[in-house]
């Protein structure tokens, strides 16, 4: 082979492996600004965005001060809203697998069922809590984009209907 052609081939193979170790260190750095961004970031309902602090500066032009107080107050809340969260999933799960044994216990049920509300209930009281942390350092304009945020959270799931609400034809045909 010519030196000439082993040098463009020597001169490609530098500048590929050069594009593969900026995109590598590219792709560490952006995944490393994710985890950080989801860190500050939480979801209560899944269909509701997460209430990042960039997502709130963003909305609601908090300033350094009320961003300060966001995180404090937030990572309170995380710390708060995880725990409960944990204790929902393991009695969901635990009632799952009570529902789905051999013979299942309606005391056990009962209880699991209840643990399931009483959990739900904490979580909406912490959740409620965050909310007026943050409705106390808002003015006019940001707590009406605040409220807006939140009212997912607080509001009827239209995927839950009540009695009479459904689209059947009912007992009167």
């Amino acid at each position: 082979m010519k030196t000439e052609t082993k040098s463009k081939l020597l001169v490609w193979a530098v500048v590929f492996l050069a594009l593969l170790n900026i995109s590598t260190i590219s792709t560490i750095f952006i995944d490393k600004q994710k985890a950080a961004d989801n860190q500050e970031s939480f979801t209560i309902d899944p269909e509701s965005s997460p209430l990042s602090g960039r997502y709130l500066r963003a909305e609601l032009n908090f300033d350094q001060s009320q961003m300060e107080t966001y995180r404090i107050q937030s990572r309170n809340f995380r710390s708060r809203a995880n725990g409960i969260i944990y204790n929902l999933n393991h009695y969901k799960a635990q009632l799952n697998n009570e529902l789905n044994s051999v013979s299942p216990d309606s005391s056990i049920i009962a209880d699991y069922s209840d643990s399931i509300g009483i959990s739900h209930a904490q979580l909406k009281k912490v959740t409620a809590q965050f909310y007026l942390s943050l409705k106390g350092i808002s003015d006019q304009e940001q707590t009406e984009k605040l409220e807006m945020i939140f009212a997912p959270l607080f509001r009827d799931n239209p995927n839950i209907q009540g009695p009479g609400r459904g689209t059947g034809r009912g007992r009167h045909h």
